[in-house]
Parts: C-alpha cells; structure tokens; sequence
C-alpha cells in the first residue's frame, strides 16, 4: 500500500468527480493538474477549494444581493453568494484522453428555486472549454462510448427523465434514446458500444409483461394515483420509508436497450431492487456489463428483510434470459457488497465489501477476485486493503495491478494507491 503525490488531501466535495476521471484511466499528473486547478476558477483557485465559477446570470432579490450592500470591503459570506456559484460534477475522459466532459449547475432564478445544469468540454490540449448543450432543464451523466464518438447522457429536458446520445465530435442536437414512462437514469456503455443499461422505478407486478405492454401499465397506474384525491399511503411490508422518501410499492429495475433505441426490456423482472435503494451502499455506476457483453453484474438489495440486514450482495444477470435465477456471486459474505468494476483487461473484477453483518457504518475494504470474460469467478476474492485501518471510498482501475481509491484520514480526503 502506498500513499502517492505525498499524501495529496482532496475536499470531500470533489471526491466523486476525481475517482470518476480515474476510472477512465487517467495519468497520475492529469489528476494532480485537475486537483491544482485545472478548472480555472471552478472546484478548486491557487490550490483552494471553492463552489465553482460565479455565475453573473443567477436570479436573485436586489434587496438582499451583495452588491446592493452599503458596506464596503470584506464581509462574512452570505447565502447570495452561494446561489452565484457554478457547481461543477461528473467530469468524464474521454477514450482518447484529450478531452474532459463535465457537468455545471448554477442557480437561475433564487427565488423561484429554479436551476439548469448542462455539460461543458475541456480540451486537455489546449486548456478551452466549449458548451456541449444548452438546455434549460438539468442534462447529466455524461459517458462518453467505447470507441468515443458518442456521448450518452440524461436529460429532463422533455419532462420525465429520459437517456439521449450526442455526437461527441460535434454540437448538434441530440437524439433522444429512451421514452420510458417511468423515466431512465444512470445509463452506461456495453463494452461493443452496442447497447445501454439504465435504471428505472417501476411497478414491480407489471415487470414480466412485453415491455410495450408492461410501460403502458406503469403509466395508467401512475396516472390513475395521480389524479386521485386519495393520497393516503398504505403499506404491508418493511420497509416503507427510508429517510426522508416514501419507497412505496415500486422497485428499481434494470432495463437494456440497443443503441439505436430499439429492443427495450426490463432485464431484472420481478419484486426485488436491482440497483441500491440506500446511498450508504451506492457508489455511482452499481453495476456494469461484463467484458463479453452477456451479463450483468449489479449490486442487489438483499431479497429478504430489507429493513434489518445489510446482505447487499453482486449478482449476475444472464442477458440471453433475464427471466432466471439470479447468480449471487458475494453469497459467501452476509454482510454488504457493492460497486464491481472491470479490470483493464476484464481478467478481474475489483468491489468494495464489508464484514460485519448488519452494521452500515462497518469498513468499507476493497475486493479483487480473478474472473472470466463472462464474469465467473475463477478464484476466492481477495482484500487488497486489510491491513489498513481506512474505509475506501470511490475507487478506479489504474492498470491490471492497481487501484486508486480514496479515503478519510484526519479529517480530509486522501488519495491512495493499492
């Protein structure tokens, strides 16, 4: 284990976008350059941590701006400030690595409580940033294709969520992927760039149908509860509620869909999550395909007692028959597992696990275990960070034989290598 760029410290606030960039390999010294500022005047000025770039456009009462101010040099920040800020996120490298899609929010109107994020590109090679949309409403999730010539990313820019693809060479306009009626989120890249996962909330009694009839069925549902003047909440199972959100009687389900937007189906039919319900077992992208591109692994809420265990477990999903058994790969550990991700060469698979059942505060140790192509394990799965008393946080692949992750460590966020 060691600790490279002599222990560089990283704000949690930026912990997610810095491991995002590495999971698409990124060098060493591109990620220190984005750590000192290769956003200039965004996540971080002359090494300080900061919100983002001011944003001159973002709505606010006169009567309380800043500028409106009798007072004259420095003053204790206000809450205006901060809705003056752009928030920079999920910045993406590109196959190529000479270029860095990322994601700015700024507020639009105070007031009202309204905000518009849309995606940005940095060029590595000359240090220029261009608008990649323009929309009014939120774009995210940007992820750019296998061979990089597009670029999948979620919209709201219709209403409900859906998954649009752009010509990342090019600005244009973007075609839209999905029009689910549950919406679609969180959408990744097979490895041949043929075809989409995402997830979507649905009605789990619905699931087996055909999906056209299946969608038709969520949306009558939805619609019907909707304009009901009932809006009370009954519910025979635990658990029901999960901090400040209803779970109600859906499930987060896992669909695929080809790229060029035919042959959507739900792939986890049934009344089970396939896609973490909690964030304290979410770590971004909670599943992904194999390297052959016939299975899925996703991280499973557990099937049984959801509301007092932790058994979070890697299940793998056969996508020629979606309808089996799902494959729990983690059954040997009854405590949480989550995140896998693919080795470089997709000759291992790496994801975070715990070891005491039930405890959601227990370390988090980083896993690798020798698989196939097809995702089978070969191997027992190994602890790369046992002999550290650190809970790894994000992590990505940097070669075959290492992993940076990062981690807490006197009250910062630090980088380290495995």
């Amino acid at each position: 284990m060691s600790e490279p760029f002599e222990a560089l410290q990283i704000p949690r606030s930026v912990e997610s976008p810095i491991m995002k960039l590495l999971h698409f390999g990124m060098r060493p010294r591109l990620l220190v350059l984005f750590a000192m500022g290769l956003f200039s005047g965004g996540l971080f000025s002359g090494g300080q941590a900061v919100l983002g770039q001011v944003s001159e456009s973002a709505g606010r009462s006169p009567e309380s701006s800043p500028e409106s101010s009798q007072e004259k040099g420095p003053r204790p920040m206000q809450i205006e400030d901060l809705f003056r800020y752009e928030r920079y996120a999920e910045p993406q490298l590109s196959p190529d690595g000479k270029t860095v899609v990322y994601q700015t929010t700024r507020i639009t109107d105070a007031l009202k409580n309204t905000k518009s994020t849309n995606l940005h590109r940095f060029s590595l090679e000359d240090g220029t940033s261009s608008p990649v949309t323009a929309s009014s409403k939120s774009d995210t999730h940007a992820r750019f294709s296998p061979d990089g010539k597009r670029l999948l990313f979620e919209s709201t820019r219709g209403g409900s969520p859906q998954l649009y693809i752009l010509d990342s060479s090019v600005l244009g306009e973007a075609r839209q992927l999905t029009s689910i009626s549950t919406g679609a989120s969180t959408g990744i890249w097979s490895p041949d760039g043929k075809q989409i996962a995402f997830v979507s909330t649905i009605r789990p009694e619905f699931s087996e149908l055909p999906f056209a009839q299946s969608d038709a069925k969520n949306q009558e549902a939805d619609e019907k509860a909707a304009s009901s003047l009932v809006k009370a909440k009954v519910f025979t199972r635990l658990f029901y509620r999960h901090w400040d959100s209803y779970v109600e009687d859906k499930r987060q389900h896992i669909f695929v869909i080809q790229a060029d937007g035919t042959e959507c189906r739900d792939v986890t039919p049934g009344d089970r999550d396939a896609y973490p319900t909690s964030m304290t077992f979410s770590a971004g992208d909670d599943f992904c395909f194999t390297p052959d591109g016939r299975y899925l692994i996703i991280t499973a809420v557990p099937a049984q007692g959801e509301s007092w265990t932790t058994n979070y477990d890697l299940c793998r999903i056969d996508l020629s028959n979606p309808k089996s058994n799902w494959e729990t790969l983690t059954k040997s550990n009854a405590a949480a597992d989550c995140n896998p991700k693919f080795s470089p060469s997709g000759t291992q698979m790496a994801y975070k696990a715990q070891a005491r059942p039930g405890y959601e505060a227990d370390k988090w140790n980083l896993m690798v275990v020798d698989c196939k192509p097809d995702g089978t394990w070969t191997g027992e799965p190994k602890s790369w960070t046992s002999e550290i008393d650190r809970s790894v946080g994000e992590f990505s692949w940097t070669s075959d034989q290492s992993i940076a992750f990062v981690a807490e460590q006197d009250g910062a966020t630090a980088l380290f290598q495995a």
